[in-house]
């Protein structure tokens, strides 16, 4: 044992920083939550064409 903590399954490829493991899923979901966030600023909010004005 060299002192490293090693995972039990190895699950593809990952890139390996001292302090950072990223995997592709997590690159996947990372990029979904950016997208969603650009989509939420950029998308207006419905306009409201009711009859009253308060």
């Amino acid at each position: 044992m060299n002192g490293h903590l090693t995972p039990p399954i190895h699950a593809g490829w990952a890139w390996q920083f001292s302090w950072l493991n990223l995997s592709a899923a997590d690159l996947i979901v990372v990029g979904l939550m950016v997208v969603v966030f650009v989509l939420a600023i950029v998308i207006p909010f419905p306009d409201h064409k009711g009859g009253d004005d308060e």
